[in-house]
């Protein structure tokens, strides 16, 4: 009778500790998509950054100038190298007359996941970055849009492609026309050494740090993978956006 008694309290403090975990991570998780990013924004700070990465990465305030159509010939492309080792950020800008374009890049990262609680004094995101402004002419531009559209920009169908903070993809979404076109690349469904768009950016940026290298493709975790590592891990603060249509939900 003795032995029940503790096994029912074991089962109580586990399922109580489980959930408490749950709830830690569903914070974590909400403070990065409770607030919109606009184009007064500024990603740089990490408390920004916290409280609004995934309208950040969805390009909510691109989205919004785009429809008011003052955004034509942007381009915002992400690179998510395991979101807590880094995160690279190319925008793309143009100057008027469209011959001259500002390309800016951001690296946020590395911080290790020890580190982080969700106390204010150490607040998700809070890490170091460096950013790069650098001044290329239309033809680098269009180097960098034909790169894109030569791997899928504007013709993908991606609807359900999760894309996990823990892995590796990029997400490029731009403005033409006052229309939005997205498209989004991920380990474990594409061969990420294999795409020539992210050596195209590299070398049109003055950050000397490398792209982090993404898994060869046998080692690339797949999709069901990826999705049962996610329920699986409940002490976890990883997070997915998943595809749906030209947004991230």
């Amino acid at each position: 009778m003795f032995e029940k008694r503790v096994s029912v309290h074991t089962r109580s403090a586990t399922t109580r500790a489980n959930w408490a975990k749950a709830g830690i991570a569903a914070l974590v998780i909400a403070g990065l998509g409770g607030c919109t990013f606009t184009q007064t924004s500024d990603v740089s700070n990490p408390l920004v950054r916290k409280a609004s990465w995934f309208s950040y990465l969805n390009a909510d305030d691109l989205r919004q100038a785009c429809s008011a159509g003052t955004a034509d010939g942007q381009i915002r492309i992400i690179y998510n190298a395991d979101y807590y080792k880094e995160v690279r950020v190319f925008e793309l800008m143009p100057y008027p007359g469209n011959e001259e374009f500002n390309l800016t890049t951001r690296v946020f990262g590395p911080l290790q996941v020890k580190d982080i609680n969700v106390e204010l004094n150490a607040p998700l995101g809070a890490f170091g970055g460096e950013e790069a402004v650098d001044r290329i002419d239309r033809a680098s531009y269009l180097a960098i849009t034909d790169a894109l559209q030569a791997e899928g920009f504007g013709t993908q169908s991606r609807d359900g492609l999760r894309l996990y903070s823990d892995d590796y993809y990029w997400v490029a979404i731009g403005c033409s026309s006052s229309n939005i076109t997205l498209a989004a690349w991920a380990s474990g469904v594409d061969d990420m050494r294999a795409l020539d768009f992210p050596d195209v950016l590299a070398n049109l940026s003055s950050v000397e740090r490398e792209l982090p290298e993404p898994p060869a493709v046998e080692n690339a975790r797949s999709q069901g993978a990826a999705q049962l590592h996610y329920v699986q891990n409940n002490d976890s603060r990883d997070f997915y956006r998943t595809v749906r249509g030209n947004m991230l939900r």
